[in-house]
């Protein structure tokens, strides 16, 4: 009976790590798959601006410019907001004044 209880915990145990292993593998996935779809989205608004606004060396600099600080910034501001919940506050603690 006791040894049908360690092989059950060895068992489950081995699931607990394949799990945790899973879901950080999912994070780090999600952050690349969300990083790579912010890539696509820049080049292919470059290339629509650099097709229906061809007006010059000097606007379309202004352009890919643009686009490419937007798409930047647009990232960071996902990719902080991302991260920030990787370790999250969960209870403040507060003082018997508050």
């Amino acid at each position: 009976m006791n040894s049908m209880i360690k092989s059950e915990q060895i068992y489950l145990d081995r699931i607990d790590r394949q799990l945790s292993f899973n879901v950080r593998e999912a994070n780090e996935m999600g952050f690349l798959v969300t990083t790579l779809i912010f890539l696509v989205v820049g080049v292919i608004a470059s290339l629509v601006t650099r097709i229906c606004f061809n007006q010059g060396p000097s606007t379309n600099l202004l352009h890919l410019t643009l686009i490419i600080t937007a798409t930047v910034c647009c990232w960071m501001m996902w990719a902080i907001v991302y991260l920030a919940q990787m370790k999250p506050l969960i209870v403040p603690i507060l003082n018997d004044t508050e």
